[in-house]
């Protein structure tokens, strides 16, 4: 068995000057130190050392706000043995817009464009097996549509309604995935070199009261569209890429009676395909759910807080693989007992 051992060290600071009522900027740097050991012969031993600078802005217009602003990411990295990962320096932009209707206060139009880098991870680079030292960061131009509406109701069952929508089109170059390397059992991090994603994001959440029981719905839905956009010879050319379905959701369910609670949530994972990449029925991965439920209730003795919780996940035992071939834990309970000091 390998052992793997990696230490990290933060450091962040920030500030916060108001130029007018209306006008903010912020200057803010993090500092982050990584290294990773492991007891294996000829490991590579990689240190990163990662700077991140940052300049936002905040302006307020009447019922328009506008946000600003550009990361500064700079990452050095060195290691003992073997090929490294590239050093790099990238300044990425972002820039936001809301508004806020004065006929209908309770809704917020916004809209957002982001360029988003992404250094690869000590575990997609350096694992044995795993990582690959040629992987190159990944870079996202993404576009962003949607609106929030939030509304409480005082003399009524439905206390509170929050809807979030959103639609977005995200370009990303070289985006770093995990495929098999020649078994199902040996995987790799690989770059795709043009993915296309539309998507859409819907949140609905409530609050009912109805006497002494407080209820909290929550869906939520996804659907996307991820197009390997890189090579039009290739035969899986704006094929969806793998593991990533068009649709999923999840709908929870929160009820509180005095120190009781008890929670029900239930997801969805629709169509996929595995790793080989070609949209072709033997590759393809079939949708499942599952349904957990858990009951919590608290209860003081000799003046000592507890709660006990009794968790039943996967309440219909349904068979289903996250990743082709890794079947997940059918039934299973647990018992937890928390104590507060």
């Amino acid at each position: 068995m390998t052992t793997y051992i990696q230490k990290e060290f933060y450091i962040s600071s920030s500030n916060l000057y108001s130029i007018t009522p209306n006008w903010d900027l912020s200057v803010s740097g993090d500092f982050q130190y990584n290294h990773l050991d492991a007891d294996l012969i000829n490991f590579t031993y990689p240190t990163r050392y990662t700077s991140l600078v940052a300049l936002a802005t905040t302006y307020q217009w009447e019922r328009f706000k506008f946000l600003g602003s550009i990361l500064g990411t700079f990452v050095q990295e060195k290691v003992e043995l073997n090929s490294k990962s590239p050093d790099k320096r990238e300044w990425t932009p972002a820039l936001f817009l809301s508004y806020q209707p004065a006929i209908i206060p309770e809704l917020t139009l916004r809209a957002f464009y982001k360029r988003i880098f992404r250094m690869p991870t000590f575990n997609d680079l350096y694992y044995t097996s795993i990582g690959n030292t040629y992987l190159k960061p990944e870079y996202t131009n993404q576009y962003n549509i949607g609106f929030t509406y939030q509304k409480s109701f005082s003399k009524a069952i439905l206390q509170n309604l929050y809807v979030k929508v959103d639609g977005y089109y995200n370009k990303v170059e070289d985006k770093i995935i995990a495929a098999p390397n020649g078994s199902m059992f040996r995987w790799l991090m690989m770059n795709l070199g043009l993915v296309e994603i539309i998507g859409t994001d819907v949140n609905v959440q409530a609050e009912l009261q109805a006497g002494n029981v407080l209820l909290k719905p929550l869906l939520s839905y996804t659907y996307q569209s991820a197009k390997d956009m890189s090579d039009p010879e290739d035969s899986f050319y704006k094929h969806q890429i793998p593991y990533t379905p068009w649709h999923s959701g999840t709908f929870t369910l929160m009820a509180d009676y005095k120190d009781w609670s008890f929670n029900y949530s239930a997801m969805y994972v629709g169509k996929r395909y595995d790793g080989n990449q070609d949209n072709i029925k033997v590759n393809e991965v079939q949708p499942w759910y599952t349904h957990d439920l858990s009951v919590q209730k608290k209860f003081n003795w000799h003046r000592q807080q507890f709660k006990v919780s009794l968790e039943v996940n996967n309440v219909f035992n349904q068979y289903y693989d996250v990743v082709i071939n890794y079947p997940m834990p059918g039934r299973n309970f647990k018992l937890i007992l928390n104590y507060t000091l």
